[in-house]
């Protein structure tokens, strides 16, 4: 009898030893679980902040190109304004410039008429000095005698027969032409030359004539 409940005992010590192996083992298990969900949860959440930042990072660059284009705008607003300006200002100045090359075109055609001495040389000083006011503005006159002729800066008025020039150069300026800097503001009126036809008279650029020369038979 006394064995009988010594061994039960001893069951009963092995059976509270496996209920205790169980109850640790399923805490044991309950701990790994709630570790595999936390660290399920920290994968998420640190996916969750790689998608913030790349969403940040994504909305910088787009602020960013729309900062450039912006300053492009700004910079090329600011191009056309200035250009616009100083067209502007060139075109004002070129309407002045016109009307004082107006005068100075009757001073030359003045001069041209008047036979008196002392008013032909008042015109000669007036004329001098509307040029050198031209010039301090930047206006040059176009130089174009003996130059081969350029329909964008001269006008032709005719030919002249002539052996002084080269055929199709400018012989003789009837009116000058000016420009400021690049800009032409009045082209030159030229007589162009062409080679004499026989029997023609040749003229030179003083206005004298003199007959071609013939050429002798053999």
């Amino acid at each position: 009898m006394k064995k009988y409940w010594q061994n039960r005992k001893n069951n009963n010590k092995d059976a509270e030893k496996r209920s205790d192996n169980m109850d640790n083992n399923q805490e044991a298990y309950t701990l790994e679980e709630e570790q595999q969900t936390r660290e399920e949860e920290g994968f998420d959440e640190i996916e969750t902040r790689e998608e913030e930042i790349e969403n940040l990072r994504r909305e910088l660059e787009e602020e960013k190109q729309r900062h450039l284009r912006t300053r492009a705008d700004l910079e090329n607003f600011r191009k056309r304004m200035e250009r616009e300006l100083e067209t502007q200002r060139v075109n004002a100045k070129k309407e002045i410039l016109l009307d004082l090359l107006t005068f100075l075109d009757y001073f030359d055609q003045a001069k041209k008429q008047v036979k008196d001495t002392a008013a032909s040389e008042g015109l000669e000083i007036m004329s001098r000095q509307f040029n050198d006011l031209l010039h301090r503005h930047g206006v040059r006159p176009v130089e174009c005698l003996g130059e081969p002729f350029d329909p964008e800066e001269q006008e032709g008025i005719g030919y002249l027969g002539t052996d002084q020039f080269d055929e199709g150069c400018v012989c003789e300026e009837i009116s000058p032409g000016y420009k400021l800097g690049d800009i032409l503001l009045k082209p030159a009126r030229v007589m162009v030359a062409r080679k004499p036809e026989d029997g023609e008279t040749d003229t030179d650029p003083d206005g004298n004539e003199e007959e071609n020369p013939e050429i002798d038979e053999q």
